[in-house]
């Protein structure tokens, strides 16, 4: 006749997962769960058909100029966007940017991250959790298996971490979400290289120097891509509120954090050009490596002269000369924070 356990066997089993479920909300209360779709951006979002103008960062400058337009198109799986501009020199210069329409869909993959992956994440991380503590506890108590929780803990938030770094995107300080703009500026270099070798061909034929070659690639962003403000959420995508570079030149348009991306990844194709990102409350520009003029505005980076740049248009603004918010916003209370592109 088989043995079955005394009753005294299921009141301790029962004791033990009943501590077990305890110990385990314990821990569940001292987590921090990171919620969907909380996304902080440096400047306000909007919906994608509300175009906002910017505020007054840039002053208003009279433009008696003609030539600045946009065109852009898709024809045989190409998408093509054909801009016409004013440099600082009042010259007129025409340049075209394409990609391939698979390439680009390719590329727009790799930016932004949905509720979706978020979740998966999380199942994941419950899953695991729940297998730690059990095969712990068993072997060294309520210790071990908080120790083993704390292990998975720590992996999650690295899956995290790494999903958002490949996503162009960073977890900052009280679990909010933003764009990563040295890594955004980084990965698109080469993309925008054909961009940056083709306006560098014109200044070489125009015997352009350094400083008229940049303000080249500072009035195309300025001026010939509209000013909007990208929405936070987009087809279920959250965006980080940025268009990456290269859907930046394909829509033709973007806020004052595409848009420095945008400079700072053609300009990167340039060895000589050291840059540094500017985040002020509300806004992003950045700064160019070199010796102020006479009146230009910059910062100190490592105890060198940075001079700054502001991307954002509409306003044509060459390097050292900003608006009057920002100038504002730059001796603020809160300060500047600088971010080193490379």
């Amino acid at each position: 006749m088989p043995a079955f356990p005394r009753p005294g066997y299921f009141i301790a089993l029962a004791a033990l997962l009943g501590l077990s479920l305890h110990l385990c909300a314990q821990w569940e209360s001292k987590l921090v769960i990171y919620p969907e779709g909380r996304d902080l951006v440096r400047a306000q979002s909007s919906e994608e058909e509300d175009e906002e103008e910017e505020e007054d960062y840039a002053p208003t400058v009279a433009r008696t100029e003609k030539g600045v337009s946009q065109k852009i198109s898709r024809a045989g799986g190409l998408i093509v966007a054909r801009y016409n501009f004013i440099n600082f020199n009042k010259d007129n210069i025409g340049i075209t940017f394409s990609l391939p329409e698979a390439d680009y869909k390719k590329y727009l993959a790799g930016y932004g991250y949905t509720d979706a992956e978020m979740a998966g994440l999380r199942s994941w991380r419950e899953k695991a959790r729940l297998e730690a503590w059990n095969a712990a506890v068993k072997t060294g108590g309520k210790a071990a298996g908080e120790k083993a929780i704390a292990g998975v803990e720590l992996d999650y938030e690295t899956r995290m971490r790494g999903l958002f770094r490949s996503r162009g995107l960073a977890l900052r300080k009280g679990n909010t979400v933003e764009c990563d703009m040295p890594v955004i500026v980084k990965r698109n270099t080469k993309m925008m290289q054909a961009l940056a070798l083709a306006i560098q061909k014109i200044a070489a034929e125009r015997k352009y120097g350094s400083e008229e070659t940049t303000g080249a690639v500072l009035s195309l962003v300025q001026t010939a891509l509209r000013y909007k403000i990208p929405p936070l959420v987009e087809h279920g995508v959250h965006t980080g509120g940025l268009l990456p570079p290269a859907r930046a030149m394909l829509s033709g348009w973007g806020d004052c954090d595409t848009k420095t991306g945008l400079a700072a990844s053609i300009l990167s194709s340039w060895n000589t050009a050291k840059m540094v990102g500017v985040a002020v409350p509300g806004h992003y520009l950045m700064a160019i490596r070199r010796l102020p003029a006479k009146g230009d505005v910059f910062v100190r980076h490592e105890g060198l002269e940075y001079v700054l740049v502001e991307p954002a248009g509409p306003a044509w603004l060459e390097p050292g000369q900003v608006g009057k918010r920002t100038t504002e916003l730059l001796r603020g209370a809160e300060g500047y924070q600088l971010e080193p592109f490379f």
